[in-house]
Formats: structure tokens, C-alpha cells, sequence
């Protein structure tokens, strides 16, 4: 069924069937001679598409449901087998259309979807976030009004962010549909209104149709998105499922925007706590870096000692230590970053390490024994924090994710500062690296990243499982550096789908460095289709989404440009 009632329609897809050169008419031709019939082929308007008009002829209605849009003349009852076969024609034509079209509409919505994701992550306020979704989802959606409605906790009201659309009795119709907003906020569903609803609701008496999605956020709604229309009109599941998409989309990015205002609030009081515990943690100077000055105590140190030494500089930092710390006394705050460096700070030396400075939300260590130390150290953190985790779930607390980080290179160790106040130091380009990786982990979803450099000088590779993320132009750097995802250090269930599906990554890889954008889009989604957790597949799968849309000249390679630390 093609839902068209126009004649029109159909004589188009009847003239494209049936022009020279297309090789349907010729067959038409064929057969008709084949069996002695001379034929006309006619357009609703009684102009001649092909053949000739003949006389004494016979007449068979071509038609598609039941819209009558040609008719097909013949000089016997034969006629009847090429009206047929003209109908098939006509409608095989309309159908590869219609995949045409829904194949395009599909395209155009992955794209919509990416762009719109990537413009509104660039947004800090609630109401530029709410104005974008809104302007987004009326460009795509047939609409004529449209509410963001966020709930405040607080005045245990919802409210509006923005709005567009004739609705002079806005504020009032909001605050006598508080009660039932808050009641759909709180189901955090998606859903069409049925007009009976509408019709029997004064408040809405403006509207004919009506759809909602909510604004939802982890575990928790944020608000809703409302969509409507003031004659009759009847919301698709395509578009409930599009503007869906576009409410979660905002609310990532309110949820962002959330933490970076109340982050503003909050700032002094966390640098504070932040700033102490960076103070008592910098008093203490590892034994294994005095050694290293070749010095027994740290009496024995002076102004200007150093040494040169190749280590694995390795940084770990606690993600989203921002959302526990804010959620914590300051005294709390220092006591939970004790008991986690109690947990790593053993693991560490256990594998011939030390810890060279405590991050306030992390740490970075040295490993004099290069990488392969490192990472069996990363791996054991991992394991350490999963059982830590169980003991906070235990105590219905937040579980603690860990981004690890390493480089391995020339260092120089030394005691720097004036003749009132000595610190250990170390300076070196390798650090800056190391902790500019740590950073790339959070981008890419990775517990454990490293550089090929480490790679290179692992003393036995085959103890650790890879999976190969390609080229990054770093900060700071000049030269692009290729980046290893040790995937040892993922729980059990990631890990095992990681080397299950490591061969599909690696082909993945493969074509998207080789610009086959549209077939690694293909295998990526099949590896993200198994498991949702894979981050790092997830964003080569929207990376070449994207490429697909973007010409490459021939000196592309796929470098990944970073410039956030």
C-alpha cells in the first residue's frame, strides 16, 4: 500500500517504467508481438505513453490501490497479460522507491542524531540546552506547539525552560497540569496521547494531538519534552522514537550542565577540600626516589641533586570525583581518598613501583622496572577496586571507577626549590605524556591505556590481551602517538566480549583507517549490538558514522586530534 490517492503518482512511476532506454518497454514490445497483439499503453489523461492507439481494440484498466491511472488498449484478449505485466511493473517500480526513501530517511535521521549530539554537548546552560532540542525536534517533527519542562525538587513544582508555539494561557495551564507532570516526570515514559484524553482536559482544549518523552538521566528525570499539534494529526512511533532520542540526548547534556553550575557554587569549598588534601599528601617524599639520588635518608638530600633514569610513569585517577566528593563532608571526602590509596598504594609497591604524588583524585607512580611491572600493577588496581566496590555497595555507596594511564621514557629525578623549602621533583616530557593518556582513557571508556612506546618494551606481551585504538595528536604533543587498550583490566563479562569480538574490532579498525566508513559503521554496531558497554567501539561506530557524511583528502589517517588534557 502506498497511501497515495493522485493519479499522478503512479502515471510517473508508469512513464519511468516504460521510457526508452529503461528496457521494460522493449520486453513490453517483445511479448506483444510474440503474441500477435498490438497494444497502446494510456495515461489516465488518455495520452499515449507507448506503443500505438490501434482500432477495434479491447480496454484493461491499469490501477494500484484501487486508484485507476492508465488504461492499456489491445487488439484481442492477450491484451490482458501485458496489463498485467504493466501493473507489476508499476508497482515493483513504486516499492524500490519506497525502500529508497525510507533507506534515505533512515540516513538522514543517524546523521540528525550525531549532529544534534554534538552541538548540544557544546552547551553549559539549561537554556540554550532547552531551546536546541526543542528548535531541533520542531524542524524534524511536524509540530506547532512544543513545552521542555524541567521539575524542581526543591519548589516540588515543574517549571518551563522554553517553549514555542500560540498559547496565551501557558503559565496557567502548566500550574493546573503540575500535579499530572509531575506524575508522568516520575513514570519516566515515552507515550502518545490519545485525543479522547486531550478532548476531556480544558487545559489542553488548544491541541488536537499530543506526544511526550521524558528527560531521563542514569536512574533518575530530569523533566520532559512535549510535543503538539493544534489540528489533526496523528504521531508516528518513528517520530515518538526521534524525539525520545532527542530528550536523552538533553539530558546528558542538562545533567552536565547541572554540575557545572552547581559546580560554580561549590567550587571554593571543594578546592579547599581538594587543596588539603593535596597539602598532607605532598609532605611525605618516597624512600625508593631518595634512593634513587643515591642518598639512605632524606636528611642527606640538597639543592640540585638529580638524576637521569628510563621508568613507566603511570597516572590513575578516580572517575567522576567530582560527583562523590560533592556528596561528602570535607572530612568525609579525605577519608574516602585514604581508604582508596590504602587499596592501590600496596598494589603498587607489591610490583616493584612507588608512588611519586597523591592527586587529590588520583596518583602517579613510578616503575623503575619498566612497563610490564606497570601493567600487572593496573590490572591487580582493577581487581582490588571491584571487591572495594562490593564492600561500598554493601554500605549503599557510590562505586568508584578508575581511569589508569602510562608512558614509558627518560626522567630526570632531583630536589628542586630554595634554601627555605626543598621538594622532590621529576621533569620530563614523559610524564606530560603519561598523564595526557590517563586523560585519553576518559574519551575512549578504556580502564587501562598506554602508548605503543610501553607496548614495545613489555619483556613478555603475550600475558596481556590489546586492542589497538589507533593515532591521537595529543596536547602538547607535535608527533601523533599510537594507543594500546589493555582490556585485562575490564571485569569479567567486558573483558571476555572484548577478546570475543577482538578479530570484528580489529577488521573494524582496519576499514575505517582505509575510509571504508561505511562497512566499519557496519562492524562496529555489530560488536556495540552485543554488548553497550564497549565504549571504545561506540565511538569508532559514531566516528564513522560521521566519516561517512565528510570528504577525505589523500593525506587523511585517521588521527584522532585531542586537545582537552
Amino acid at each position: 500500500m502506498t497511501g497515495h490517492t493522485d493519479p499522478k503518482y503512479y502515471i510517473k512511476a508508469l512513464k519511468n517504467v516504460l521510457k526508452k532506454g529503461h528496457g521494460s518497454d522493449q520486453v513490453l514490445i517483445d511479448i506483444a508481438a510474440k503474441l500477435g497483439v498490438d497494444f497502446g499503453v494510456f495515461g489516465y489523461d488518455d495520452n499515449l505513453i507507448l506503443g500505438s492507439s490501434g482500432k477495434g481494440v479491447q480496454s484493461f484498466e491499469l490501477s494500484l490501490d484501487e486508484v485507476a491511472y492508465g488504461k492499456l488498449l489491445a487488439s484481442n484478449e492477450d491484451g490482458r497479460l501485458l496489463a498485467n505485466m504493466v501493473m507489476l511493473m508499476v508497482e515493483k517500480e513504486l516499492e524500490k522507491k519506497k525502500i529508497g526513501n525510507e533507506v534515505l530517511g533512515l540516513y538522514r535521521e543517524i546523521n540528525m542524531i550525531y549532529s544534534f549530539s554534538e552541538r548540544i554537548s557544546e552547551k553549559i546552560d539549561e537554556k540554550s540546552i532547552a531551546e536546541m532540542a526543542l528548535g531541533e525536534a520542531s524542524q524534524i517533527i511536524n509540530s506547532t506547539h512544543g513545552l521542555f519542562l524541567i521539575y524542581e525538587p526543591e519548589q516540588n513544582k515543574v517549571v518551563e525552560l522554553a517553549s514555542f508555539g500560540l498559547n496565551p494561557e501557558k503559565e496557567e495551564n502548566i500550574y493546573k497540569l503540575n500535579v499530572l507532570l509531575k506524575e508522568l516526570i516520575s513514570r519516566g515514559t515515552s507515550a502518545i496521547v490519545p485525543s479522547e484524553k486531550i478532548q476531556n482536559n480544558p487545559a489542553l482544549n488548544h491541541l488536537k494531538t499530543i506526544m511526550y518523552a521524558p528527560l531521563k538521566v542514569k536512574h533518575r528525570t530530569l523533566g520532559m519534552v512535549i510535543l503538539g499539534h493544534s489540528e489533526e494529526k496523528e504521531f508516528t512511533a518513528a517520530e515518538l522514537k526521534l524525539l525520545t532520542t532527542i530528550s536523552l540526548q538533553s539530558a546528558g547534556a542538562l545533567e552536565t550542565a547541572h554540575l557545572y553550575q552547581k559546580g560554580l557554587r561549590e567550587a571554593q569549598e571543594r578546592e579547599e577540600a581538594i587543596r588539603s588534601i593535596h597539602e598532607v599528601s605532598q609532605k611525605f617524599v618516597p624512600h625508593e626516589f631518595i634512593k634513587f639520588l643515591g642518598k639512605d635518608r632524606l636528611t642527606e638530600v640538597s639543592l640540585g641533586d638529580l638524576v637521569e633514569k628510563e621508568v613507566t610513569v603511570l597516572f590513575a585517577d578516580i572517575r567522576e570525583f567530582t560527583t562523590i566528593s560533592e556528596n561528602l563532608e570535607p572530612e568525609d571526602n579525605f577519608l574516602f581518598i585514604n581508604s582508596f590509596n590504602k587499596k592501590m598504594g600496596p598494589i603498587v609497591r607489591k610490583n616493584e613501583g612507588f608512588i611519586m604524588q597523591y592527586l587529590g583524585d588520583g596518583f602517579m607512580a613510578l616503575f623503575p622496572n619498566g612497563p610490564q611491572t606497570a601493567l600487572r600493577a593496573s590490572i591487580e588496581m582493577h581487581s582490588a577496586l571491584r571487591s572495594y566496590n562490593e564492600e561500598r555497595a554493601v554500605k549503599d555507596r557510590f562505586p568508584v571507577k578508575l581511569g589508569i594511564g602510562m608512558q614509558n621514557g627518560n626522567l630526570i629525578m632531583g630536589i628542586t626549590g630554595d634554601i627555605e623549602r626543598l621538594d622532590a621533583a621529576i621533569i620530563s616530557d614523559t610524564v606530560n605524556t603519561a598523564s595526557r593518556i590517563e586523560g585519553l582513557s576518559k574519551h575512549y571508556g578504556s580502564s587501562i591505556l598506554l602508548t605503543d612506546n610501553c607496548k614495545n618494551n613489555l619483556t613478555n606481551p603475550e600475558e596481556f590481551d590489546f586492542r589497538y585504538l589507533g593515532p591521537v595528536q595529543v596536547k602538547g604533543k607535535q608527533k601523533p602517538i599510537d594507543i594500546y587498550e589493555c582490556i585485562n583490566g575490564d571485569n569479567a563479562l567486558l573483558s571476555k566480549h572484548k577478546l570475543e569480538t577482538l578479530n570484528t574490532f580489529e577488521e573494524g579498525m582496519n576499514q575505517y583507517f582505509t575510509k571504508e566508513f561505511a562497512m566499519a559503521a557496519v562492524t562496529f554496531q555489530q560488536i556495540v549490538k552485543k554488548e553497550q558497554n564497549d565504549s571504545a567501539a561506540k565511538l569508532f561506530l559514531n566516528r564513522s558514522a560521521h566519516m561517512i557524511t565528510q570528504e577525505t583528502g589523500d593525506d587523511w589517517k585517521g588521527i584522532a586530534s585531542i586537545t582537552t588534557k
